[in-house]
């Protein structure tokens, strides 16, 4: 594991419980009702996902996770940070639902070769990660022939605005980091390090991780509650359906 993805799993192990509780009142109403954190546009290309293999990368709150789960899948849960994972198994238990947990880096997944009839991943996961193909191309390999897979990811066109309440640019759109950040935990202040890939980034790292682009939206222009500039009017989520050839 390289050194910017050795601090961002230090910083999640210790903010898990604190981000946790965000969700603590929806990952059972994901798993009750999939439509709670899954789009429509994802729900249609997923079609029905009963008795089949789906292994959601960089699973995070594993919203995604409960709502794959309630809709019959056998799920596999992989996330960097070990205490993220501790806390949606406890859920598991407590709901008696059978999903693996699986603590890994996505650039390196210890799965064999066409494993899953489906990935999913998204929501704020490639941001992470250091190296886009080589996180795609994991995904990739470890899908079966035939195989789904699904990336819905905040659209990069938000990621390059200051945290202020006039629209003022911070980034580049092209200025792919690394970008310093840090944790605030009650204990101490940790760095953390940002990626900010383009739409061009996304669809060539899958393209060339062996999947063919079936589908590409951009959809959704509400402002997010956690966002300090109003964004309101752009695109907010990036979904890219790929195949496995």
């Amino acid at each position: 594991m390289n050194e910017y993805h050795e601090a961002n799993k230090r910083g999640w192990d210790a903010t898990a419980e604190k981000w946790q509780k965000r969700v603590e009142k929806l990952w059972r109403k994901a798993y009750e009702d999939p439509k709670t954190v899954l789009s429509e546009l994802e729900l249609k290309y997923l079609g029905d996902v009963k008795g089949k293999k789906a292994c959601v990368l960089g699973s995070g709150d594993n919203l995604v996770v409960f709502a794959l789960a309630g809709m019959g899948a056998k799920v596999t849960s992989v996330d960097i940070s070990q205490k993220q994972l501790e806390i949606a198994a406890k859920r598991a238990k407590e709901i008696g639902v059978n999903i693996e947990f699986v603590q890994a880096d996505v650039v390196d997944l210890p799965f064999k070769d066409e494993s899953f009839d489906i990935v999913y991943t998204g929501g704020h996961v490639a941001v992470w990660v250091s190296n886009l193909e080589k996180y795609y191309s994991e995904a990739c390999r470890i899908l079966k022939r035939g195989g789904l897979f699904i990336v819905n990811e905040y659209h990069p066109f938000r990621r390059i605005w200051k945290e202020s309440d006039k629209l003022e640019m911070e980034f580049p759109y092209f200025d792919r980091g690394p970008h310093k950040y840090q944790f605030n935990t009650s204990k101490e202040v940790l760095p953390s390090y940002e990626f900010h890939w383009t739409v061009e980034d996304f669809v060539m790292a899958m393209l060339k991780g062996g999947c063919e682009l079936i589908a590409l939206h951009e959809f959704g222009d509400e402002r997010e509650w956690w966002e300090v500039a109003n964004l309101e009017g752009l695109p907010r989520c990036l979904l890219l359906v790929g195949r496995k050839k």
